[in-house]
């Protein structure tokens, strides 16, 4: 029987060689480092989760959750100043947060992120207790993931902040250019 370990790597090697034929390199590229987009979840309220703009897609804010997918919610800081998740903890749920803006970016352009152009700008809501001051550290976990997935198309310009309240503990947003191609209902069908 296999294990458990060699039916992940077997699954994983299956959906690379998949994409690969394809013709689509960064989830395949990611896929090979062990990095699996979440399912995509859509707008719970009257809104949508990304607005495009010609080129721009403007992808509203997305938090960090833990392994069930439910967010994390509390004070990012220091246990003696009333804190619940440490700064490291939210370094990951940065990074965590930003695979599932990549999966929301995947949905809207067909499921390709190779037709993404460049990532311009990230925002980072750090749910701090009133003396932290390590945001660039927490909204680091989502730039290095965003490098990680997308390599230089990943990179960007970034402003981090404290909120004296947030609905989770990290919340990231992001601006992204996409190549130039045909929308069909919100979604981008094919690049020219």
């Amino acid at each position: 029987m296999l294990s458990s370990l060699a039916r992940t790597a077997s699954r994983t090697a299956s959906c690379t060689a998949q994409l690969a034929r394809r013709g689509i390199k960064t989830e395949a590229e990611m896929l090979a480092k062990g990095l699996v987009l979440p399912p995509y979840q859509d707008a719970m309220w009257s809104y949508v989760k990304a607005q495009r703009d010609g080129n721009l897609l403007y992808i509203g804010d997305h938090v960090g959750q833990d392994e069930e997918a439910v967010t994390v919610r509390g004070k990012v800081g220091e246990a003696a100043d009333g804190a619940t998740v440490t700064a490291e903890e939210a370094e990951k749920l940065s990074g965590q947060a930003a695979l599932r803006l990549l999966s929301t970016l995947s949905h809207y352009v067909g499921g390709d992120l190779d037709r993404v152009d460049q990532v311009v700008k990230v925002t980072g809501i750090v749910n701090g207790t009133p003396g932290f001051q390590g945001h660039g550290s927490v909204a680091n976990g989502a730039s290095d993931m965003l490098f990680e997935c997308l390599g230089e198309r990943g990179r960007h310009a970034r402003t981090c902040l404290g909120a004296g309240s947030c609905p989770a503990a990290v919340t990231v947003e992001m601006i992204v250019r996409v190549k130039e191609g045909d929308w069909k209902d919100g979604i981008l069908v094919s690049t020219h």
